[in-house]
């Protein structure tokens, strides 16, 4: 069973952060937290201070993609102005890869219930989300955690029922429709569970 199987079944897609304000310059510090963490694939970010909209050079900082710290070779690197915005853009997910594998351990055969944990660590990890209201936008986060509460549930229940039939076997995960015809696009995830 694969990591990506985990993060499709629990809707951890990659997602872009885009002209995140990190900080303002000032002469002094060296590090910056990124809001969003863990980083897709390798830690990288492309990062630009907004008052001369040129990227800042990747040799002038290191970023810890597990924990989103971007650290500065020296405080200099970030520009010699102070008060400059730093403008960061980078992909994340909700887990890091690692994090999964430590879910998937002893749960290779079980990818639903690997899952169903899943979705209660996203859960737990949402409990912080709240609801806001920006000029004529309004965000209500408040029911993520219920919402994968519930999906860790469903999952659980799939579980079971894939046990009791015994369909955990080796195969290609794919979606079907009722006269087992493939759906286009979608019988090319990296799996081996079959549903039928």
């Amino acid at each position: 069973m694969s990591i990506a199987l985990v993060r499709m079944l629990v809707g951890d897609r990659i997602k872009k952060a885009v002209n995140e304000v990190v900080g303002k310059t000032d002469g002094v510090n060296t590090r910056f937290q990124l809001d969003m963490f863990p980083l897709a694939s390798s830690p990288t970010a492309v990062l630009t201070l907004i008052s001369t909209g040129k990227e800042v050079t990747a040799a002038n900082y290191v970023i810890s993609g597990g924990v989103g710290v971007i650290t500065f070779n020296a405080a200099s690197t970030t520009g010699n102005t102070a008060g400059q915005e730093l403008l960061a853009v980078y992909d994340y997910h909700a887990l890091t890869s690692g994090e999964i594998s430590d879910i998937l351990s002893g749960l290779t055969a079980r990818p639903y219930l690997a899952a169903a944990n899943a979705a209660l660590i996203l859960a737990a990890d949402a409990s912080r989300l709240f609801a806001y209201t920006m000029g004529d936008k309004s965000v209500d986060k408040r029911k993520v955690a219920e919402n994968l509460r519930e999906l860790s549930a469903e999952l659980e229940t799939r579980d079971t029922i894939m046990v009791k039939r015994g369909n955990y076997k080796a195969g290609v995960f794919t979606h079907t429709d009722a006269s087992n015809t493939v759906y286009d696009g979608y019988d090319t995830a990296v799996s081996y569970l079959s549903d039928d």
